[in-house]
């Protein structure tokens, strides 16, 4: 974790050299312009599929003849452009993606394209229940517009984005102030500075974003969406999680969700709505922690005549997990996955990479994940137990269904 600087401006540079094989791969996190950010809704995506249109008609089959992996997108919080290639390469891919941010593609024709490329897309989501369904639980549990449609937008408001607003957002968004370096493979440091400085002195220095706060809806929610046509009941919850990503002790919340719903066979969810009922395929709940909102976040999937009974079963697993905690057994179980599982999500550079990224963009010191596998290791019963019963908030329950008429 070290710091470039272009126009006054110190932008975090996060680098790993690794000679295991001879390819550089390269993220550009720009923070505080995805979805949550969206002048119009589904902006901030359509202005990604921008990017991934090139600068011309020739601009990706330049890069596909040297191997050369190069695609943006937005998520909810900020908006990421990866590159990979042959370290030979690199340069080259470099001053194509130079290009690429200072002449994006905003024009007419391609906006049209892109726009009718996005409305088809969405229609054929109609009949994707799952996505029906977590979308109108967000809908329903935060009452925020930002939550109101979905990342792509809906049909109206692609319809509403035009050029002005996509130039409004590139250079509200695709600057240094809000700018986040991430490269790592067969290059030297010296030499990836040096290309990175480049680039970074022809952006502009922008404005930097403020991050967002959402707040959980107080009422608890069970909306029900009745499509005909659905053989099953598709239904996602959430309950509010009054927890942050810098609290020291946030590996509790881990262990806790492991064993509530995180950690597939074995978790109370799905022991007693697939194993003892037999309700489900598969059931989960799992800590969804952010930095603009925090929420434990479930889903499973039944018959439309099981839903009332699914939903009762969800609740009860949770009073009863807030009212007795966890087991010695359980405790164990959640430590040695935890902490056994840990070498794969280090294995790969990329991995490494991204722990790194997710270290800073979440506010914790570099090392800090492996710093957290001594604290799950000395964790003791009596202190998750405690810990859990902390969190009455879990209680407050929504869900959203996609069903049939029961």
């Amino acid at each position: 974790m070290q710091y470039l600087e272009s126009k006054g401006v110190k932008i975090p540079f996060i680098f790993e050299k690794n000679q295991d094989l001879p390819i550089v791969v390269l993220k550009l996190v720009f923070q505080n312009c995805g979805r949550s950010y969206d002048e119009i809704a589904g902006l901030a995506k359509m202005f990604s599929r921008i990017l991934n249109e090139g600068v011309d008609d020739k601009f990706f089959k330049e890069l596909e003849f040297r191997a050369i992996s190069l695609e943006a997108n937005s998520g909810f919080e900020s908006l990421e452009i990866n590159l990979s290639c042959l370290k030979e390469h690199f340069k080259f891919a470099i001053k194509q993606l130079e290009n690429l941010l200072l002449k994006p593609r905003i024009e007419e024709k391609i906006l049209k394209k892109l726009k009718i490329n996005v409305l088809g897309e969405l229609a054929s989501k109609n009949s994707d229940f799952d996505y029906l369904a977590k979308n109108l639980l967000n809908s329903e549990i935060f009452e925020y517009p930002e939550f109101q449609s979905p990342s792509d937008g809906d049909e109206k408001s692609i319809e509403n984005i035009a050029l002005e607003s996509l130039y409004r957002y590139y250079k509200k968004a695709i600057c240094l102030s809000n700018l986040v370096c991430i490269i790592g493979g067969d290059i030297e440091e010296k030499k990836a500075r040096e290309l990175l400085i480049c680039l970074l002195d022809k952006l502009d220095k922008g404005m930097l974003s403020k991050n967002k706060k959402y707040e959980f809806c107080k009422k608890n929610k069970d909306k029900i969406l009745i499509r005909k046509e659905s053989e099953q009941a598709y239904i996602y919850f959430a309950t509010p999680f009054f927890s942050a990503l810098q609290d020291k002790d946030i590996h509790l919340a881990k262990i806790a969700l492991f064993v509530l719903g995180q950690g597939g066979f074995g978790s109370r969810v799905m022991e007693e709505i697939r194993v003892k009922r037999g309700l489900a395929y598969s059931a989960y709940a799992m800590l969804d922690i952010n930095l603009s909102y925090s929420r434990v976040f479930g889903y499973l999937q039944t018959k439309n005549e099981s839903s009332v009974e699914a939903k009762k079963i969800v609740k009860e697993v949770f009073s009863n997990f807030l009212k007795h905690g966890i087991d010695t057994n359980e405790l164990t179980q959640a430590k040695n996955f935890l902490i056994g599982s840990s070498p794969l999500r280090y294995e790969s550079l990329s991995k490494r990479l991204a722990i790194a990224f997710n270290e800073y963009y979440q506010g914790l010191e570099q090392g800090y994940y492996k710093k957290e596998l001594d604290l799950i290791q000395k964790v003791k019963l009596e202190e998750i137990n405690a810990y859990i019963k902390q969190h009455k908030e879990i209680l407050n329950m929504s869900f959203a269904s996609i069903q049939n008429e029961n």
